[in-house]
C-alpha cells in the first residue's frame, strides 16, 4: 500500500511538472505539490492556470485553443 502511494505521488509529480512547464507556471512548486498530495491538486492547478490566462488576456479576451 505504501509503495502504491509513493508510485502515485511520483507519477503525479512528473505529470504536474510537465503540465506546469507547458503552462508557464512554477515547475518545482507544482511537482512538489503533486508529490505530496497526488492527483488531488488537479482542480487547484486548473484554477491557477485559468487565473494566469485571465490576468494575461483579461476576462473579455478571445482565446483560440487548438
Amino acid at each position: 500500500m505504501l509503495l502504491l502511494t509513493g508510485l502515485i505521488g511520483f507519477i503525479s509529480a512528473l505529470f504536474f511538472y510537465c503540465q506546469a512547464l507547458a503552462s508557464g507556471l512554477g515547475r518545482k512548486r507544482w511537482a512538489f505539490a503533486g508529490l505530496l498530495f497526488g492527483p488531488f491538486i488537479w482542480p487547484m492547478f486548473c484554477m491557477k492556470k485559468r487565473m494566469k490566462t485571465n490576468r494575461k488576456f483579461g476576462f473579455g479576451g478571445l482565446i483560440f485553443r487548438a
